[in-house]
């Protein structure tokens, strides 16, 4: 997919999410939603023909170069998975017959020198490095596979067409990447279904018991999905989408049927992982793209081949969902995937409109979720973030707690419990002074300070700091209450996040630092975007310090302040 090759080091966390979704990008104006696949094929393969000239420009044409052949990301930096997503790109138009590079002997050649490259990069094991950051990477070969054989596939059930040495150069990388794939480690979770997708792949075209032992031995780990539907990462915007690609790879490739259903289980919950404003929800993710404003368009595989395969009307309702609200362009990574199993093309059953009441409560995933019409929200537990507010276009991304308790009075509930209609967050600090150490306890040769644990030292002084949130939503709103038990005269700051490029109004910039307001007691603020409006108030101002000693760095966002002194408490509404 051509976007692959537009990555940099920063993001290096991506790489994967460019194999089943592009960069999110505002809905562009007049980008017409497709009334039907057919169509959407259609605008696809126009699009895909459309950047031919820019992907291949990053193609390096010395035949001098030790990497001559090979994709570079903008840093100059040769790509593995550039180059592999570079064969999927052209492969797709030379494919088509709606294409106007249909067949075209420039492109099989720009396919071979990627093709050979691909040789040229893999080391004697089979694996690939990725220069960015890891070597000898058995991941980062899995996921060059998945392009690859969606490539190669093609070539296959088009075999009608010339693909000169094209098919032999693909053949061998890989195998070469089958005997790396079957005993090379792995880093994260998900990289357990990457590595066995990709031998999925390899295995439908060359089956090997080698293969399917090592999918298996992967497999009989469980797959990390808690009862709620959410895998380990919580990684709704990238590892999420990866991991149900994969997965459904492994079920079809290799007839592990049961691996449908954890897919549906985590699709079922996706529903309700959908803000207001379409995009999805990352604030409970534990990766990379926590906070990140990333749309539906990732899930559009995953809901397309459940509802085909199910023929379920929730799963249709999503794709309708995703077909209608997002930029076209942002569903290329499906070209591949319509051109090698036109079966992905077929009439979903009649949609029924994803959810846009509820009141969710995910106990395992620290979360609940509630949404009513154009307003959602949410509620986290073991967060530093425990709310967050959606009103269309205006965007309250995260509500934080802290307090100038010996540097550690960052607020973060382990718990969320629930009582009556209140959602209850809450923490106990204690900050203790020590007292020295007992002779018997005093080494001979050392300093006492670095060698025994303070655990070891008598406590006297201790000052405890108890926190709690109370969170009432409903009709819209919500309404939070602060209360916080500490030593007097302890400063508490309460910071609200909102997505920048809005408007807040009645509040006062704070001195000294970028995009970050005071309120005034008694005060409402609003914050507008758009044709959106959220009102928030009333305001505590009792003081201006608003980075505290020991809490984390201001947010991204356009931030408002609420101040006071424990022991306190402050109760206001967000509507």
């Amino acid at each position: 997919m051509f976007i692959a090759i537009e990555i940099t080091r920063k993001m290096r966390a991506f790489i994967c999410l460019a194999m089943v979704m592009v960069l999110h990008q505002a809905y562009a104006a007049g980008n017409t939603p497709p009334d039907n696949k057919k169509e959407l094929l259609s605008q696809l393969i126009r699009r895909n023909d459309e950047n031919i000239t820019k992907v291949s420009s990053r193609q390096l044409t010395e035949k001098g170069s030790v990497y001559y052949g090979a994709v570079f990301d903008v840093d100059s930096v040769v790509s593995p998975i550039g180059t592999s997503n570079l064969i999927q790109t052209l492969m797709c138009s030379y494919a088509s017959r709606d294409s106007k590079y249909y067949r075209s002997k420039l492109l099989l050649q720009h396919m071979t020198l990627a093709a050979t490259a691909l040789l040229n990069l893999q080391h004697d094991d089979g694996t690939i490095d990725l220069l960015t950051t890891n070597f000898h990477s058995t991941p980062d070969l899995g996921f060059t596979i998945y392009p690859l054989a969606l490539a190669y596939s093609i070539m296959l059930k088009n075999n009608h067409a010339d693909y000169g040495e094209l098919p032999s150069l693909v053949k061998q990388y890989l195998l070469n990447a089958g005997k790396a794939l079957s005993v090379g480690g792995i880093h994260t979770p998900n990289h357990r279904w990457v590595v066995s997708g990709a031998l999925a792949w390899i295995n439908s075209f060359f089956p090997n018991p080698i293969y399917r032992a090592r999918v298996e031995q992967w497999l009989a780990e469980k797959i990390d999905i808690d009862p709620d539907g959410q895998y380990n990462e919580r990684s709704t915007a990238v590892y999420t989408p990866v991991t149900n690609r994969c997965l459904l790879v492994i079920a079809k490739k290799m007839n592990y049927e049961y691996l449908y259903d954890v897919v549906r289980k985590n699709l079922n919950l996706t529903f309700y992982l959908v803000h207001a404003n379409g995009e999805i929800v990352t604030e409970s993710s534990i990766r990379q793209d926590k906070y990140l404003q990333r749309n539906m368009s990732g899930y559009y595989l995953a809901y397309n081949y459940m509802a085909l395969l199910d023929q379920d009307s929730r799963y249709s309702g999503m794709v309708s969902y995703i077909q209608n609200t997002v930029a076209v362009e942002q569903l290329s990574y499906m070209l591949p995937h319509f051109i090698e199993d036109s079966t992905l093309l077929q009439n979903l059953p009649a949609p029924t409109p994803i959810p846009t009441s509820y009141h969710k409560y995910f106990k395992y995933s620290d979360m609940v979720r509630i949404r009513e019409g154009e307003v959602d929200m949410s509620v986290i537990s073991n967060n530093p973030t425990f709310f967050t507010f959606f009103k269309g276009e205006a965007a309250l991304e995260g509500v934080r707690l802290s307090s100038a308790f010996f540097g550690k009075g960052q607020f973060e509930s382990p718990q969320l419990e629930k009582e009556g209609d209140h959602y209850i967050l809450s923490s106990t600090l204690s900050g203790p002074y020590y007292q020295p150490l007992p002779k018997d306890k005093i080494p001979d040769d050392a300093d006492a300070w670095s060698k025994v644990p303070r655990t070891e030292r008598a406590q006297s002084e201790v000052q405890t700091l108890r926190t709690k949130v109370y969170v009432t939503p409903g009709n819209g709103k919500a309404t939070i209450k602060v209360s916080v038990d500490g030593p007097e005269n302890l400063p508490v700051t309460l910071e609200l996040g909102f997505r920048m490029g809005g408007a807040l109004r009645h509040v006062t910039p704070k001195e000294g630092i970028d995009n970050a307001f005071l309120i005034n007691d008694g005060v409402y603020a609003t914050y507008q975007k758009g044709n959106d409006t959220i009102k928030i108030g009333p305001g505590a101002g009792a003081h201006k310090w608003t980075q505290l000693r020991g809490a984390l760095p201001k947010l991204q966002a356009d931030c408002l302040y609420f101040t006071n002194y424990a022991p306190c408490e402050f109760e206001f509404t967000i509507e």
